[in-house]
């Protein structure tokens, strides 16, 4: 107790200087600069903790272990306290108190060291669900949607000065959409400026320059295994270069787009970048092809657009064209990572798609609001509360990482941690791609694609992360009933789900085999398998509003309405209540064993009633709902018979109750209550009739320990003691209660 007042002085103290100092020293801070004052603070007492801490501890065990000291022999303590008869009386009457509220069902103490675990555990890991929600809705910019979705509004259709992606349909029309759309659109001829607005939205800038990358068909593509596609060194118009130049080992900037892309990427690159691109027609990888970039000017930029167009960049041969830039808001301080797709069908027509990542890069956790500068501290602080409740137990027990429940602790700590050192190290991309910017002319491409898919790969650990951490609170919460029958439910019927499940996917594959084959040719939400599933999954779950009948009467009128009709019996009713209907029968069979199995003990919010009865009662002290007498005109002993006679009323109804339910029973089972229910009531009754008498005996002793207390306060002395009493009495023990009522 005198450690923890002296804690609270000193914090207090270093409190009201630290405040004073603050506030008339002169200085003012920005709010900025106040964030980072306090960043800075917090990983300076984090590193202390997790580095420093660790590290002296060591040293002092080192030297306690190598050089120990000398013990000094025990010595009594002169100033301790000398407990008298009425302490003693005291610590008996507040003992006694406790016991009122201990009965014999809260002395397993296997079940409270159990009901205990749960509570740390909720503690921890109810704190940590919260702070992820709390951190989320914190962290999410909801202008990100909004500024995508204008994004694609504004290149997919047709305006004034620029051409719609939806309107680019054949290959010669590339070019016209190049020049209207993108060059005329972020680029002017204003002299004094080298880049300039979007002409669609003031506040929105081209970062960098627009890059053009091409991948060319070999031609050799048979089969359904993956096109390939040419990685040759080619001259003017693709011809191959069979005459070595002197310029072919340092070539200008007009034979790029005939040379395949030959950067060293690192490795760290190629595992954002390498990647597959999943079109409507094939995969297309990321590295691959031949690029080439615009120029900084609109002047300059028509002249590689006319040299492509001369040299017949764009063929026949061409696969896919990719046209990636980027975009930065300046109001609303954000970055457009846009990759525009276009596809050479072999069918002669040209198939267009947009992705819009919109990403806030520069924000970081100085210019968070207060909001989440918070909650970024309060995750901080539990996350490492849930490091020492799941490391230090493994310290002296290494045989717990065996428990799957640790497993998944050690899950939730190791992702947190990757999620961290990927922000970081996507501030620091961010921080290398600005100074690039800052440093270098405006004719490098500056690929901002790297750092947008960090972010996009933090948003998904995260998700995988929140997913952990609810399935850990859900193993928490098991102390409830209802979670328990909903983990029996999982638990017994898993196998029948999962037998059932395996006939819906083979039922629904192969309806989508049959309306894929009949109506794929003619209806887009049929067009492929996978297509096909997806949409007979959303209908057979309520999203019909994307389907109409006449997309799958292209096989005939009868046909399309008897597979119109399957699709909406079969698979959305039938089948789908099959799998419902074993559910149920399975949870009402787990309902049925937690009741046969329930055990006659207290429940997890008995247990707390008695272990936080302090806390309990100091907050209905504070919030006045603390239980008072109440005479209502009567006294004490009218009120204990109106007491009995409104319980003796009670017992009578619920007999008169019981006494219909037989008569109802005798007439479904013959008249006969069974065994099982007479000697549960039995066992029922004996258990009430034993605490009543446990708790008369404890009210009985309270009472003659008040008297004791009442009679030494006014006839003994100072210390409690009587006249004529012996002091060899002071330890004197009051007569313990009988045995088998404690």
């Amino acid at each position: 107790m005198a450690s923890n007042v002296i804690f609270i002085v000193t914090l207090c103290i270093f409190s009201v200087c630290f405040l004073t100092i603050w506030k008339y020293s002169g200085m003012e801070h920005e709010d900025r600069k106040f964030k980072a004052i306090l960043i800075t603070f917090f990983m300076v007492m984090l590193f202390q903790f997790l580095v420093f801490d660790p590290l002296r501890f060591l040293v002092l065990a080192i030297d306690a272990a190598c050089w120990p000291r000398l013990q000094r022999p025990p010595v009594p303590d002169p100033e301790a306290k000398r407990h008298t008869r009425m302490d003693y009386l005291k610590l008996r009457l507040r003992s006694l108190r406790s016991q009122l509220l201990i009965t014999e069902k809260h002395r397993n103490e296997e079940l409270n060291l159990k009901y205990r675990t749960i509570v740390r555990e909720l503690w921890v890991y109810g704190k940590l669900f919260l702070i992820h929600l709390f951190l989320n809705l914190a962290l999410v910019n909801r202008l990100l949607y909004y500024n995508g979705e204008s994004i694609e509004n504004l290149m997919k259709y047709n305006h004034t000065d620029s051409i719609g992606l939806s309107n680019v349909l054949f290959l010669h029309q590339l070019y016209p959409f190049i020049e209207h759309t993108l060059i005329n659109g972020f680029l002017n001829n204003d002299h004094h400026r080298l880049t300039s607005h979007w002409n669609h939205v003031n506040s929105t800038q081209l970062v960098g320059v627009i890059q053009m990358r091409l991948l060319r068909d070999t031609g050799e593509h048979y089969g359904l295994s993956d096109p390939e596609y040419t990685k040759k060194e080619y001259s003017e118009g693709w011809s191959l270069p069979n005459v070595r130049e002197p310029y072919t080992n340092k070539y200008w900037s007009i034979y790029l787009p005939w040379l395949p892309m030959s950067k060293n990427y690192s490795f760290f690159e190629k595992f954002f970048l390498s990647i597959r691109q999943y079109g409507y027609f094939a995969m297309y990888p990321e590295l691959t092809g031949y690029a080439t970039t615009l120029r900084n000017t609109r002047k300059d930029s028509i002249k590689v657009l006319e040299y492509l167009y001369e040299k017949n960049w764009l063929d026949q041969r061409t696969a896919a064209l990719f046209l990636d830039f980027t975009l930065y808001n300046v109001d609303a301080n954000m970055f457009s990572v846009i990759t525009l797709r276009f596809e050479n069908l072999p069918y002669g027509i040209i198939h267009s798609s947009m992705y819009v990542n919109s990403v806030s890069l520069t924000e970081s956790a100085e210019t968070l609001p207060w909001f989440g500068m918070i909650c970024l501290f309060a995750y901080v602080i539990i996350w490492l509360e849930l490091g020492m409740t799941v490391i230090v137990p493994l310290w002296f027990e290494p045989k717990r990482l065996k428990l799957f429940w640790v497993k998944i602790d050690l899950a939730i700590l190791l992702l947190s941690m990757i999620v961290v050192t990927l922000m970081a190290m996507r501030d620091g991309v961010v921080s290398r791609l600005l100074a690039v910017l800052e440093m270098s002319n405006t004719l490098d491409f500056i690929d901002f694609r790297i750092p947008a898919r960090m972010t996009e790969f933090t948003v998904i650990l995260m998700g995988f992360l929140v997913c952990l951490v609810t399935l850990r609170l859900w193993k928490v919460m098991q102390f409830s009933s209802i979670f328990q029958v909903f983990t029996m439910t999982l638990s017994l019927a898993w196998q029948a789900l999962f037998s059932t499940a395996c006939v819906i996917g083979i039922f629904m594959m192969g309806f989508g085999i049959a309306t894929v084959c009949i109506n794929g040719n003619n209806s887009d939400n049929f067009r492929s398998l996978l297509q096909g599933m997806a949409t007979v999954m959303c209908f057979s779950f309520g999203f019909t509003s994307h389907v109409a009948p006449k997309d799958l009467f292209h096989g005939g009128l009868w046909m399309g309405i008897l597979i119109y009709g399957i699709m909406s019996f079969t698979i959305a009713i039938l089948l789908t209540n099959v799998f419902v209907s074993i559910l149920n029968n399975y949870f009402t069979a787990a309902k049925a064993v937690r009741d046969r199995k329930r055990k006659d003990q207290i429940s997890f919010w008995e247990f707390l009633c008695v272990e936080y009865a302090d806390i309990i009662r100091t907050v209905r002290e504070a919030f006045g709902c603390e239980h008072k007498y109440r005479r209502k005109n009567r006294t004490v002993a009218e009120n204990i018979k109106h007491t009995m006679d409104l319980q003796a009323a009670a017992v009578a109804s619920a007999r008169f109750k019981r006494g219909k339910g037989h008569k109802s029973s005798i007439k479904l089972k013959g008249g006969v209550v069974t065994d099982d229910e007479a000697e549960e009531h039995e066992r029922k009754a004996q258990a009430q009739h034993k605490d009543r008498i446990a708790r008369t005996y404890t009210i009985a002793a309270i009472l003659q320990t008040q008297m004791e207390i009442a009679e030494r306060t006014l006839f003994g002395d100072k210390e409690g003691n009587l006249l004529g009493e012996d002091e060899n009495d002071l330890h004197e023990q009051v007569p313990d209660l009988p045995r088998q009522y404690v």
